[in-house]
């Protein structure tokens, strides 16, 4: 049967994804030197779009949803044994495994930021620093530092298995994050999309509940 391009990410959808990327990369290296000013404007940038794509995976288009990727363990485990003989089920959208990817990073994007928001380090304070005792900001400190790491291994494993699905599996799942369509049946339904003001409206909302906490830090 006949391919053809048809739309599978939206905008929100590909432009938080790369945000997200840029934000965790630019907060990650930028927590100490000369660079340390920028680490909170990337830190908030962060915690917006964690938040935003969770309101958009429970409201927006059709992949971008919770129930349409996130699958049980038994979905999980046989996916798993289709890679080890280097084949896979081809899903419209995130597969189980890249959904178990998606909601790690996300959950250790939010245990970051707020433990952060309570951590003491060097010449940066977190604005909820001075509300608990120095004993627990300490462990939150150290909180902090390991969960970003361990957030790090995980979105550099991501990487890793995105080029090897393009060069292994044949599988490109990077550029249709950029442009938003990928090859397809031409029998292959495009899922449904909500509308960009709503995801207008959502995003407003993020940073707004992100600049309540850091509000302090002088950031609104």
């Amino acid at each position: 049967m006949a391919e053809t391009q048809k739309r599978i990410w939206d905008l929100p959808v590909r432009l938080t994804h790369w945000g997200l990327v840029i934000s965790f990369f630019g907060a990650f290296f930028t927590s100490e030197g000369i660079l340390l000013p920028l680490h909170v404007p990337f830190a908030f940038m962060l915690m917006t779009l964690a938040i935003f794509r969770v309101f958009w995976g429970l409201f927006g288009s059709e992949t971008a949803r919770f129930s349409q990727f996130v699958r049980g363990y038994g979905a999980i485990k046989a996916y798993a044994a289709e890679l080890k003989q280097l084949r896979h089920k081809s899903y419209w959208g995130h597969n189980p495994l890249g959904a178990v990817a998606i909601l790690s990073i996300l959950s250790g994007i939010f245990v970051v930021v707020i433990a952060g928001l309570y951590a003491q380090g060097g010449d940066l304070v977190g604005p909820m620093a001075d509300t608990v005792q120095r004993q627990t900001s300490r462990l939150l400190t150290n909180i902090h530092i390991i969960i970003a790491n361990l957030v790090m291994a995980i979105v550099v494993g991501h990487i890793f298995a995105v080029f090897a699905y393009k060069y292994v599996l044949k599988d490109n799942l990077i550029t249709p994050m950029i442009t938003g369509t990928r090859p397809a049946n031409a029998d292959q339904p495009e899922p449904r999309f909500t509308p960009l003001p709503v995801a207008v409206i959502l995003l407003v909302v993020a940073a707004s509940i992100s600049s309540l906490a850091f509000g302090y830090w002088g950031l609104i």
